[in-house]
């Protein structure tokens, strides 16, 4: 006769004979994993009982994956109270599906409408709607007349006084900072250039070569990073080019967004900049796949240095000819893609999107499978580690401790 498990035995689900990845390194041998109140409990070779019990028959158990660079609403069709509140109520909710589906369970937005920020993480928080963890930035700080307030946001004042905090002195700048802060946001996001070269000074600065914008002038940088710094709050900072990077990495940038697009690294302050602030890149190949970016985060990483997945997302109701917004969740696994393809391994792409992207987010809570670490996990039919298209593949993800998704369907 059996003998009856005692409550401290049992777990609200048991994850058994699991090939496992566990944030760091593929381990040897099959394990087994206890999930208890949304944390994991239990890590062991031996057989686990659990209230839902998974056998995986030696698929692959990863941490959930990380997105650190995301935009969650839509400038274009969000241009009112009324369309706001129906993107919230019936679009949003899509999204967020989407993402657990790929395997996605935690995202950073890095700039969006902030009261709709802080609706959704109420939401989340209630559990009204089920999501990925939630971290945000607020929005975006940038220069009066800069990216995106005159570009993406251009044709939408309703939506830029929402998504968009500007500032054109270092006393504005702490101001903002310090709003932000006081929202409680995970992090601060400045954009120090707009999405292109700016080569030839202020007058000829523009957006893909239409748009005129002005750019963030250094001093407001510094004063911006240092008052985050001053309140607990680390900085990662938009750029493109080699220059713009070295001075963002000068000001004590914590990170930088995109990192060096449209360039060959050709100064190794790069490298020893972001070592000695240990900051990470988060290169976005999924929105600039340019050839000099692939080879840029191959050196990148070669130096030592952190990168985080992300991937600079949108919302997919937006119709931008030429554009292919992808799908949430989806366009992560094309980043993972495309940094394989820049030269790191599969092995180092997994890192990038679990224990490194969560370092980069401050959270050693999350990105890797560990006793007392939150219970957000992903079954792989294949080894990712091994090979990224098996990242194609998820058969069951769980998010904070629940089963959020069984064999890509939500």
């Amino acid at each position: 006769m059996e003998m009856a498990l005692s409550s401290q035995d049992r777990h609200d689900i048991a994850i058994n004979n699991a090939c496992l990845f566990d944030g760091l390194n593929v381990r040897t041998g099959r394990f087994n994993v206890g999930i208890r109140d949304g944390a994991i409990v239990t890590v062991s070779e031996e057989r686990l009982a659990g209230d839902e019990e998974f056998n995986v028959a030696g698929a692959w158990l990863s941490p959930g994956l990380i997105d650190s660079h995301v935009h969650l609403f839509d400038p274009i069709s969000c241009v009112d109270e009324q369309s706001m509140n129906t993107y919230l109520d019936d679009v949003l909710p899509l999204h967020f599906q989407s993402f657990l589906r790929y395997g996605v369970t935690t995202i950073k937005s890095v700039g969006d409408p902030v009261p709709e920020l802080l609706t959704i993480r109420e939401r989340l928080r209630l559990g009204v709607c089920s999501g990925p963890r939630f971290l945000m930035t607020g929005f975006g700080l940038t220069a009066p007349g800069g990216h995106p307030t005159r570009t993406i946001y251009g044709r939408n004042p309703w939506y830029q006084k929402r998504a968009a905090g500007e500032a054109d002195s270092p006393e504005a700048a702490r101001e903002r900072v310090a709003e932000m802060a006081e929202l409680g946001v995970d992090a601060i996001k400045l954009l120090y250039q707009g999405g292109c070269a700016c080569h030839g000074g202020e007058p000829d600065y523009r957006w893909h070569g239409m748009v005129p914008i002005n750019r963030l002038k250094r001093p407001v940088m510094e004063a911006a990073i240092e008052e985050a710094h001053r309140r607990g709050l680390k900085v990662t900072v938009h750029t493109y080019e080699q220059d713009r990077a070295i001075e963002a990495l000068e000001a004590g940038a914590d990170g930088v967004e995109h990192g060096i697009v449209g360039e060959d690294i050709s100064d190794d302050r790069v490298f020893e900049l972001l070592l000695r602030n240990d900051a990470t890149y988060v290169p976005t190949l999924w929105v600039y796949p340019t050839p000099e970016a692939h080879r840029n985060v191959g050196r990148v990483a070669a130096a030592g240095v952190r990168v985080a997945l992300g991937t600079d997302s949108f919302s997919p109701t937006i119709k931008v000819e030429g554009v292919d917004a992808g799908q949430y969740g989806s366009n992560s696994i094309v980043e993972a893609q495309r940094m394989v393809k820049g030269g790191l391994s599969p092995l180092e792409v997994m890192r990038t999107a679990t224990v490194q992207a969560a370092r980069h987010l401050g959270r050693d809570d999350i990105g890797s499978v560990a006793e007392g670490l939150k219970a957000d996990l992903v079954v792989f039919r294949g080894n990712p580690a091994a090979d990224i298209e098996n990242l194609w593949n998820p058969s069951l993800v769980i998010a904070d401790g629940k089963v959020v998704s069984r064999g890509g369907s939500v």
